[in-house]
């Protein structure tokens, strides 16, 4: 998403116009589901998808022709091939589409875009909000309270990821980064960390080891934290949406993270370590109170099972897992075709 959105400011600081294609409604089994966008402009598709082949050729193509007609509208497409206009996809079901025409010169979408930028450099939620009639936006923040755009009242307490149509607007949460909290800067985590980052995660690594704890080993971390162990929070403002990766050089350090963690709440924790490893902790853990329920939370040995052997095989198997969860927490519709995915 962020991606579609810098194009976008590159298209409007060149003075191009260009269309936002937007998912705003589905039916039975489709490419790609509520709320997948495109941008596309006078030469072609620019960044996104809607879902490739029949589909997005035609979107790609009427979206050229609403640039030159300045026409914002709303598309519904049929997937099958069940009537005379179907496109014949294998999927079979239906999107409707809408398509909202940036005029390179429109102060609105300039200051919707320039704060929406901001709140993704940030990595702090919020909502786009679009009009189905004239494909005018407008940026609301986490609460529903408008930041740029239209002045508008509606309530955003029941848009879950994907977006939902509200009161003639389709109302978009943005896609931020889910945020993991790498406890430990070993060979593994030194793998995994550019792998997590490749899939869109904001990953923090903290390390009680001065050595470890360096920059230059984690290029593309966001922040890198020189902490102690025992008291976590003390160095990270720490969220209930966090994923925590635990691989620490130590069975010690391993329940030092755990026993803190579990008594929160928290999105997702993993910890790698073998099944001895594993039963030590826990022994350790329910001697300090922590209820069964909560050890069994947690996703250990973690990954996916791929038979990992190396710290690039094992990366891939823990971001594996990490992918996995956070689409089951997105609540992502069911009614994908796995072709495209």
């Amino acid at each position: 998403m962020e991606k579609i959105f810098n194009n976008l400011k590159k298209q409007m600081d060149l003075g191009q116009d260009s269309v936002l294609v937007t998912i705003i409604d589905q039916a039975g089994s489709t490419p790609r589901g509520l709320g997948t966008q495109m941008l596309v402009g006078t030469n072609g598709i620019l960044a996104g998808t809607v879902g490739g082949g029949a589909i997005e050729q035609r979107a790609i193509n009427h979206a050229i022709e609403l640039i030159a007609a300045k026409k914002s509208e709303v598309c519904a497409y049929d997937l099958s091939g069940a009537n005379q206009n179907g496109l014949g996809m294998v999927c079979g079901g239906g999107v409707t589409l809408l398509f909202s025409v940036v005029s390179a010169q429109d102060s609105s979408w300039k200051t919707v875009l320039k704060e929406m930028l901001k709140l993704f450099a940030e990595n702090t939620p919020g909502f786009l909000v679009q009009n189905l009639q004239n494909g005018s936006a407008s940026l609301l923040d986490e609460a529903g309270k408008l930041l740029a755009g239209e002045n508008i009242s509606l309530s955003v307490q029941d848009v879950s990821y994907g977006g939902a149509t509200v009161n003639g607007w389709f109302v978009l949460p943005l896609d931020i980064k889910q945020r993991i909290i790498l406890c430990g800067g070993g060979h593994v985590a030194q793998s995994l960390v550019p792998v997590l980052a490749s899939v869109d995660f904001s990953v923090t690594v903290v390390e009680s080891r001065a050595e470890f704890a360096r920059k230059e080993l984690f290029p593309a971390a966001d922040d890198v934290h020189l902490v102690d162990y025992t008291d976590l929070a003390s160095y990270i403002d720490l969220k209930p949406s966090d994923f925590f990766v635990i691989m620490t050089h130590g069975h010690v350090h391993d329940y030092t993270l755990e026993e803190q963690l579990l008594r929160k709440e928290y999105a997702y924790i993993g910890v790698m370590g073998s099944k001895r490893k594993i039963a030590s902790v826990n022994a350790r853990l329910a001697d300090a109170g922590i209820s069964k329920e909560k050890m069994e939370s947690v996703h250990t040995p973690i990954g996916v099972k791929i038979g990992a052997v190396t710290p690039a095989e094992i990366a891939i198997s823990v971001a594996a897992e990490c992918i996995a969860v956070r689409a089951s927490l997105r609540k992502k519709s069911s009614n994908v075709c796995p072709s495209s995915l």
